[in-house]
């Protein structure tokens, strides 16, 4: 699949169900992305990161992105599938997530508490939300014509890394290597979604 295709599942897979493919779903068979170290983001970059990942998929009773590797997933994907506008957007949203975490709490993302983060991880879904929408918000992002808001890119490339990793498979969905019949299981508030894979 090419990275045009990629994207397009990754914006569906994530605004729909899991059921994946098994180019994505099949961890145990997929060649290394680029590492952390020769991504080309700077430490402070790399930290934002991996913070801005748990903020939005926490540990809690189930693993967090931190137990599923997601940081060093999301750096990897973001040098190898994304356009060089699509991360130069990224970028600038960086920068951007510390320039207001500065203003509104007087430090940088990674020095804010759990609740300051998600205070702000929320006003930006929110305002992601109304930017994707095409109503006024104030992040117009200069040169960026034509794509969503940099938080969207970065919600769809976390979740859709998060659930096709083995962690957020098997741990935090339910995981079916072979589906191999049709079985018609109730649903009951609280249940797990399913991750079905067909094998290679």
């Amino acid at each position: 699949m090419d990275r045009r295709d990629l994207l397009k599942f990754i914006a569906t897979a994530t605004g729909t169900s899991f059921i994946a493919s098994p180019s994505f779903a099949v961890w145990q068979t997929q060649r290394a992305l680029t590492p952390v170290k020769d991504a080309g983001f700077d430490d402070n970059t790399v930290a934002l990161i991996t913070e801005l990942c748990e903020t939005v998929l926490p540990r809690t009773d189930t693993p967090g992105a931190k137990d599923a590797g997601l940081p060093a997933f999301f750096i990897g994907m973001v040098r190898e599938c994304y356009t060089p506008e699509q991360q130069h957007l990224m970028e600038a949203g960086f920068k951007d997530i510390d320039t207001r975490s500065q203003q509104q709490f007087g430090k940088r993302f990674v020095g804010l508490t759990a609740s300051q983060k998600n205070e702000l991880v929320s006003s930006l879904d929110t305002e992601a939300l109304a930017f994707n929408n095409s109503e006024e918000t104030p992040w117009r992002g200069e040169g960026h014509e034509g794509l969503p808001h940099y938080f969207t890119l970065y919600k769809q490339l976390m979740i859709f890394g998060f659930f096709t990793s083995e962690v957020g498979a098997t741990q935090v969905l339910r995981f079916a290597e072979v589906p191999g019949d049709y079985r018609d299981i109730p649903y009951k508030k609280g249940d797990k979604a399913w991750m079905t894979v067909w094998p290679l």
